[in-house]
Order: structure tokens, then C-alpha cells, then sequence
């Protein structure tokens, strides 16, 4: 039985599924499966990630396209070790990231999820991103995870078998967001943290699900239905308001006026008027004082330092 699965999800991804896969099999740790599901692609994914000979690497075929969370859900079930990790079709591993997680798993038997950090790179030329969590645990991360302050992209996710399964897998429903839906559950029946160590590499691409801004406000919806803290408690309001005016920000600079005026009337129906217009004023408030400060850093930093923070204070948007 291998140390630990990887789950790999791929749909109509021929030309970049073999760099994902090549990533794994060029870790410097090799007791691992990598479990492929393609989920119904009609590209020829399956054939590129069949052309492997490498045993360890499986394939599951889905008859139709279910989503991620399902081709995710069916790799968890497939799985045969007792850690998992995900990977996206896009994105790349690092050699040391399985090394790393199964020493943090065998080094801390209470551990039963963790969300490493990553590197963010962009096709344009833009200089790369760390995306660098807190190394925090528990309550503490609890609250990061709804406050916004946690980087948890589902590469960045690994876990306990166990504790996925007791969790309640991925939420088939949701078409983004489900990397934040998870955690909030599985920090109700688990033992959750991050690490501040880079792990992956996250590959930034317009046709990412992530980059697509349209089901956004209702992933958000569904979330709060599924965890009315989001919403209703105190500690955790103002991370969804900088979700929420994010989201504003995003589609106006975009030109995209009529899909800001479609996410306000369903916010609207949702939450009410009132609240819709509290929660937009307090989430722009806060991006505007997190930018000065932002700002202020720079300002004092050594000539010449902190180039990819410039870059990301340009946009001047919380994270998502």
C-alpha cells in the first residue's frame, strides 16, 4: 500500500495533464499513487495520461463530465493510502512536496489536515507570487480561514484519508469555492493547519474555473447557506464582505456592468437590500485601509525589494 494517494481531476486538458503528472513522478519521495480521473473528457486527456508506464500512475474513466468535486470524490474513494493530496491539471508540484507532507503527518500524529503555501506564476510575464499562509492551528486557523487569511487553493490541501471521508468529501454542487466549503467542515470534525513552507506551483490561466468570475456570488451564496457563520458571526463577517467586494471590483474593472448589477439583485434576494449595501461598503472600506497599508510597507522597504508585492498591491484586491 503507498504512503500517500494523489488526486489528480483532468477535463479536456490534453496539452498541459502530462507537466501536472510529470511533476509527481519527479518527486524525491516515491512511495505514492497518482490517481488520474478524467471526467468525461472529449479531448484525448485519458489517451496522454494511459501513454504513462509508470504503475503508479492510475486512471479512472468517468462516463460523463460530473465536475471537479466529483472527479475528486471519485479519486478519494478510489484511493489506497492512508494520506491524500490533490493536484489540478494545470498546476505542478515542487520535488519536495509529498516528502514534506508525509514527514508532517508522521511528525504530528493529532494532524489530520494541512494547507501548505504556494507559488503563483503567470503566463503574460508578470513576476511570480508567493502565496505564503500563517504557520497556524485550530482556532486560530479557524478564524484565518473565515477572516480570508489563509492561501487554500485545493492543491494546497492535504489530508488524513480518515478525516477526508469523515469530513463529507467535496461538495458536488459547488462549481468554485470548494476548497474553502471543505475546510470549513472538516475544521468541525478535524485537527486542521497551515504551513508557511511553498509546496506547489500554481499556474495562472483565464480558462481556470478559478479565473471565471460568473458563478462566483453564488458559489458565496451557497456557502453562507451551508455555514451561516460566514455571515452571521462577528469574527467572520468582514472576510465575506471583502469576498463580496472583490467580486464588485473585479467585474467593474472588467467593464462588466451587467454581471455586477446580476450579482447585487442576487445578493439582494439573499440578504436584503440593507444588507447587501453593508456588506459591499465594509468590504470596499476594508480593501481601501489594507491598501494604504500595503502601501505604507512598500514605502519603507529597501529600494529594489518586494517587486511581486508592488504587482499584487497594483491590484488592490483581498484574496479569494
Amino acid at each position: 500500500m503507498p504512503r500517500i494517494s494523489v488526486i489528480l481531476p483532468v477535463h479536456n486538458r490534453e496539452r498541459c495533464v502530462a507537466a501536472a503528472i510529470d511533476s509527481v513522478l519527479a518527486q524525491n519521495f516515491a512511495d505514492f499513487e497518482l490517481v488520474v480521473v478524467d471526467d468525461g473528457s472529449s479531448d484525448s486527456s485519458a489517451a496522454v495520461v494511459a501513454g504513462f508506464a509508470d504503475p503508479r500512475v492510475r486512471l479512472i474513466r468517468l462516463a460523463r463530465n460530473g465536475g471537479g468535486n466529483a472527479a475528486r470524490n471519485a479519486g478519494i474513494r478510489a484511493a489506497r493510502a492512508p494520506l491524500i493530496a490533490f493536484l489540478d491539471s494545470d498546476d505542478a508540484f515542487l520535488p519536495d512536496k509529498l516528502s514534506a507532507v508525509v514527514a508532517e503527518f508522521e511528525r504530528r500524529p493529532e494532524l489530520d489536515v494541512l494547507v501548505d503555501s504556494y507559488v503563483v506564476q503567470y503566463p503574460d510575464g508578470r513576476p511570480e507570487q508567493q502565496r505564503r499562509n500563517p504557520a497556524i492551528e485550530g482556532a486560530a486557523f479557524v478564524e484565518a480561514l473565515f477572516e480570508r487569511r489563509l492561501w487554500k487553493a485545493t492543491p494546497a490541501i492535504s489530508a488524513r484519508t480518515a478525516a477526508v471521508v469523515r469530513a463529507g468529501l467535496f461538495d458536488e454542487e459547488l462549481r468554485r469555492r470548494q476548497d474553502f466549503e471543505f475546510l470549513a467542515r472538516a475544521a468541525r470534525v478535524a485537527h486542521c493547519a497551515a504551513s508557511d513552507r511553498s509546496l506547489w506551483i500554481k499556474r495562472w490561466s483565464p480558462e481556470a474555473i478559478s479565473a471565471q468570475s460568473g458563478v462566483y456570488i453564488d458559489a458565496t451564496i451557497a456557502v453562507c447557506r451551508k455555514h451561516p457563520e460566514f455571515f452571521a458571526d462577528p469574527r467572520f463577517y468582514h472576510g465575506l464582505a471583502r469576498d463580496v467586494a472583490r467580486q464588485m471590483s473585479r467585474l467593474m474593472r472588467g467593464g462588466e456592468w451587467r454581471a455586477a448589477a446580476r450579482d447585487v439583485v442576487r445578493l439582494r434576494r439573499e440578504f436584503g437590500t440593507a444588507a447587501t449595501v453593508r456588506l459591499i461598503r465594509v468590504g470596499w472600506r476594508e480593501a481601501n485601509v489594507r491598501k494604504r497599508a500595503k502601501a505604507a510597507r512598500l514605502a519603507a522597504s529597501p529600494p529594489g525589494a518586494g517587486e511581486a508585492d508592488r504587482a499584487e498591491q497594483s491590484r488592490a484586491l483581498p484574496r479569494s
